[in-house]
């Protein structure tokens, strides 16, 4: 009875050990997460754990990487995601530099995440977008914007310069870092009051530009109304001109002396100025 007591208590312990040593080696993934394994004795292991509850050696590290869909925000103020003014300047085609605010939907590759982790030594998906991405950010977006003028990035067409920083820092970051960018885009424009009054001068200017270039479109359309009236009532005219000439003509041509002589032997009869005789048709003037 007392072996069977002990017996029971035995394994009691066993279990209980058992369960804080499993609760010890659980690691759970989160949802949009992968994990890489590294092992002092084994290195790096290929195949990664997805989401979900895992049991890994305490002698064991475990690293994870967003295959999820994440957004890095640098801006100006934390309503659009930054804790601070994250906002960052970049460089003009006229030689201007001007600060926006940037964000960026972004993933790790998870067909590359062991050659991710070994390339960065250990490090973590949000220690390499921190330390590393956040690094060479700034100048990579400058690189694009340097394409375009000051206008352009202020008011001009926004979702053109986007589509090419998008294209851009995800050729290069899925090189460099494994990193997918599914999007990427200026979400504002903080210039300084300088820089503010040069763009409303601009501004100022090209609307200026804008409405005399209309004024002149308008006059040009006024002048082209103005000569198609003309030509066509030209053109009337001359049909008209044509068409009398083309009658007196045909008129001309049909008048022939048998005509004459008989129109006026129709006139002398018709007002008695003539009598005519007998079937010889002979004419006799009666006014005599």
């Amino acid at each position: 009875m007392k072996k069977g007591f002990l017996g029971g208590i035995f394994l009691g312990v066993v279990l209980f050990v058992a369960f804080i040593l499993t609760l010890a080696c659980a690691v759970r993934v989160p949802v949009g997460y992968e994990a890489i394994v590294y092992s002092m004795n084994g290195g790096v292991q290929n195949e990664t754990l997805t989401q979900g509850w895992h049991v890994v050696s305490p002698m064991k590290q475990v690293k994870e990487f967003t295959i999820g869909n994440e957004q890095l925000i640098l801006s100006k103020d934390n309503r659009k995601g930054s804790e601070k003014d994250e906002s960052f300047k970049v460089s003009t085609s006229d030689d201007a530099s001007i600060a926006i605010s940037f964000q960026m939907s972004y993933r790790f590759n998870p067909e590359t995440l062991t050659d991710t982790y070994k390339k960065f030594k250990g490090m973590n998906g949000n220690d390499i977008v921190n330390n590393r991405v956040k690094a060479v950010l700034k100048s990579k977006v400058s690189e694009v914007t340097t394409d375009y003028s000051m206008m352009d990035i202020y008011s001009g067409n926004r979702s053109e310069i986007n589509n090419k920083l998008t294209e851009y820092l995800n050729n290069a970051f899925a090189e460099e870092y494994g990193i997918e960018v599914l999007d990427a885009s200026i979400i504002d424009v903080h210039p300084d009051k300088k820089l503010k009054t040069a763009i409303d001068s601009r501004v100022t200017a090209l609307q200026k530009k804008q409405q005399a270039k209309a004024e002149q479109e308008t006059v040009k359309v006024e002048a082209e109304t103005k000569l198609i009236k003309a030509q066509n009532e030209a053109a009337i005219k001359i049909a008209k001109a044509k068409a009398e000439a083309e009658a007196n003509k045909l008129l001309s041509e049909s008048v022939t002396q048998e005509l004459i002589d008989m129109k006026t032997a129709e006139a002398r009869l018709k007002h008695g100025w003539i009598t005519v005789k007998g079937s010889g048709t002979i004419v006799t003037d009666t006014t005599k």
